[in-house]
This record gives structure tokens, C-alpha cells and sequence, in this order.
């Protein structure tokens, strides 16, 4: 039985998220505790029960302490097994985020999955779906992992609501992966969405983010951002930008909230993204924590060049230690750019 303080690095609800993705990839059981205790509301919230619901469901574990505010939990996964699943987190919980917990050992499955999903798509701390389709699942196809997701509807915070589905295929081995250099910007792509709002505030959005992306980048850069106007269950606002380059993909978004004006969710994705852009390197921030857990067992060493160094990656990496053997070398300092070199010690 692994043993995890819950409270030492980022201790944020990735830590669980990992934990529960690794222990049913590698049968290996775990105790967590102090699960969240710095947060404003510490302990088990709706999005980490239902994470931890759901890996217990595909791996036929035996758990104790899921229940909200818990700050312990104990897992003890059995085999994974392959199948058609549905998830109703219930609340504004991120859809992407349980489904991230899912996919490492569905993938290492002898048969495809498919999963639905209902909550959040587009929430605070979170990755949004686009972000998952467009970035994350791509990348993952570099690997010889390949996922299909698809939206449905989105779902706002508080209300949620939305519905996701993902088809998930089984891959023997996961490839190295290499990305030191990202090539010219080819072009910035995205979406600006409402849901149940007026028009012009998506509209207002987009061009506040592409008048700033303009000034900074020229006009020889192709830029296209779409106006959405979605059904949902609720209301909410977002911009999503996504940047391709000759060797990779980034990308960014900033959520509408009450109060806060349309210009400055366009220009907050817009100056994130540049911020990336600036620092010449080809992975963004999120993506180079989210592929830990793969990296961790490819086929050979991996590196890759990160535009920051984030606590969540380093947590990561310290979540991962536990359940697999690999050597990770960061190079830079935290907060800042820097090299991700990650080599599995032997293979699973």
C-alpha cells in the first residue's frame, strides 16, 4: 500500500486524479491523506468523488472514504476492464478532468471503451474541451494513443449540465516523444462562445483578443476565431485560442464570469497565449504536466521544452515516482521556461 500526503506540493485534486489514474493502470493500491487541505473547501469535492467513483468502477476496486469532504481515501483496484461507461458528476465538476483520470489505463485495456460524461466542460481550474480535443488528444496521437472525444453540449459554472462522450482504443506500447523546437507559427485558430447571452459579448471577445494577438504578432499571421452561440443548461462565456506551429500545438482559454467585461476574457486568453509564444519553447504549461503519466512508461527517454515549469508539473512528477520507475531531470527554474527530460527505467 502506497502512502501520499495529499498537502505536499501543489496539493491540489491532481494529486488524487494521478493517484487514481497510476494505482488502477498498475494494481498498485494507495492511501491518500490531507486530500486537499489548503483548499478554501478541503477534502473529496463532487468532481474528485465522482473521479474516484469512476476508477474504481472500471478497475472493480474497493475503496474507503469516498465521500464528500473526506480527506482520506484507500484504493485497492482489481483488473481494468474494457466496456462502455456513463458518469453523471452531478454538479459543475470538470468533465475533462475525470475523463483524463480514466484514460491511462483504458488505453493499456485489450478492447476499446467508451465513455460519457456529464458536468462541466468549461469551469475555473480546468482544462476546457477544446482544449482536450484540439491540444491534448493530438498530442497523445503522437505517442500511438488514440482518443476520440466529442461534445455533445458544455456546462457552465455552477450548473453544468454538459454531456461528453469519448472513444478510447487500446495501444501495446506508448512512444517517446520528442520536443525541444516548435517551428514557425503557421496560424491562430480558436472559438469565442456563448451560452443563453447575448451574441455580441463572443463577438466582443474575439476581438479583443485578436486585436491584441495582431499588435503583437503582425498581420502576416493567419488568425480566425469563431462566434458560437450554444444551447446549454445555464449561462457562461468562453474564448479558446489555439496556436499551431511547424511542430506542435498550444493552446488557451479564458471563461466569462458575472462582472467582467467581454473585452477581458479576450484579452486574458490572448496575453496568455503570447506569453507562451514569447518564450520560443513548443509546450505549453498544462500539456507538459498532463503528459506525465504517459511519458513515465513509453518506450524510451523523453524530452521536451516547456514554456514553465508549474508546481502541478513538479507534483506530478512526485505522484508519478510512486507508481512508476522512470528518472525525470528538470532544467530551469520553477515558474519559468525550461527541459523536461523523463526516462522510464524499465517497461511495464
Amino acid at each position: 500500500m502506497i502512502e501520499i500526503d495529499g498537502s505536499m506540493g501543489e496539493g491540489g485534486g491532481q494529486m488524487l486524479r494521478s493517484a487514481l489514474s497510476l494505482s488502477c493502470l498498475t494494481g498498485k493500491g494507495f492511501r491518500m491523506v490531507k486530500i486537499r487541505q489548503g483548499r478554501a473547501k478541503p477534502g473529496l469535492m463532487p468532481q474528485h468523488l465522482v473521479a474516484a467513483q469512476a476508477a474504481a468502477r472500471i478497475a472493480a476496486a474497493q475503496v474507503t472514504g469516498d465521500r464528500l469532504g473526506s480527506q482520506e481515501l484507500i484504493f485497492r483496484p482489481g483488473a481494468v476492464s474494457a466496456g462502455n461507461y456513463n458518469f453523471d458528476i452531478g454538479t459543475a465538476g470538470s468533465a475533462p478532468l475525470v475523463l483524463q483520470t480514466l484514460i491511462p489505463p483504458l488505453l493499456a485495456c485489450c478492447a476499446a471503451s467508451r465513455l460519457t460524461l456529464i458536468g462541466g466542460t468549461h469551469v475555473p481550474f480546468s482544462p476546457s474541451w477544446q482544449y482536450l480535443a484540439e491540444v491534448f488528444a493530438p498530442t497523445l496521437a503522437r505517442l500511438g494513443a488514440r482518443i476520440q472525444p466529442s461534445l455533445e453540449s458544455c456546462g457552465f459554472y455552477p450548473k453544468g449540465g454538459g454531456k461528453v462522450r469519448c472513444l478510447i482504443e487500446p495501444v501495446g506500447q506508448l512512444a517517446a516523444f520528442s520536443a525541444r523546437e516548435r517551428g514557425k507559427l503557421l496560424r491562430v485558430s480558436g472559438c469565442s462562445a456563448v451560452g443563453n447571452l447575448p451574441r455580441n459579448i463572443a463577438e466582443r471577445q474575439a476581438r479583443s483578443a485578436l486585436a491584441l494577438l495582431r499588435c503583437a504578432l503582425g498581420e502576416e499571421t493567419p488568425m480566425e476565431v469563431e462566434i458560437g452561440e450554444l444551447t446549454v443548461f445555464g449561462q457562461g462565456s468562453f474564448i479558446f485560442l489555439k496556436g499551431e506551429y511547424q511542430q506542435g500545438l498550444a493552446g488557451f482559454t479564458a471563461l466569462g464570469a458575472r462582472g467582467k467585461p467581454a473585452e477581458s476574457v479576450g484579452e486574458e486568453a490572448a496575453c496568455q497565449f503570447l506569453g507562451h509564444h514569447r518564450s520560443g519553447l513548443p509546450v505549453d504549461p498544462h500539456l507538459a504536466d498532463q503528459l506525465v503519466p504517459y511519458l513515465a512508461r513509453a518506450r524510451g527517454p523523453s524530452v521536451f521544452a516547456t514554456s514553465r515549469l508549474s508546481s502541478h508539473l513538479e507534483t506530478n512528477l512526485q505522484v508519478t515516482g510512486y507508481f512508476l520507475d522512470f528518472g525525470a531531470q528538470l532544467t530551469g527554474e520553477r515558474d519559468g521556461p525550461g527541459t523536461v527530460a523523463i526516462s522510464p527505467r524499465k517497461q511495464d
